[in-house]
């Protein structure tokens, strides 16, 4: 397992981002891609068609995110869990 924290800009954009890359019941995260990024902030598209934008500490925190997230909607990871501990995301990413 490999962890990744990403740093928001603070505790309610974290705790937003543990919840919408969560895993299901069905082991699937609900994230479908990223519909865009502006400087520190990442716009989430998620498989009900909504998209929902989370801010990070700073632009290079929301490329890594946008690369992440690009990464599992294509396959390629798989998030095992999430969490966060003040304005930090924590990923565990499987193996």
């Amino acid at each position: 397992m490999k962890i990744i924290k990403f740093e928001c800009e603070d505790r309610y954009e974290a705790e937003k981002l543990a919840s919408l890359v969560s895993v299901q019941k069905d082991d699937t995260v609900y994230v479908t891609g990223i519909s865009a990024m502006v400087r520190n902030e990442v716009v989430i598209r998620l498989k009900d068609n909504s998209s929902h934008a989370v801010i990070m500490k700073d632009e290079q925190s929301a490329g890594l995110l946008k690369s992440l997230l690009q990464d599992v909607s294509l396959g390629k990871i798989a998030i095992q869990s999430s969490d966060f501990d003040g304005p930090v995301t924590i990923i565990n990413i499987r193996d």
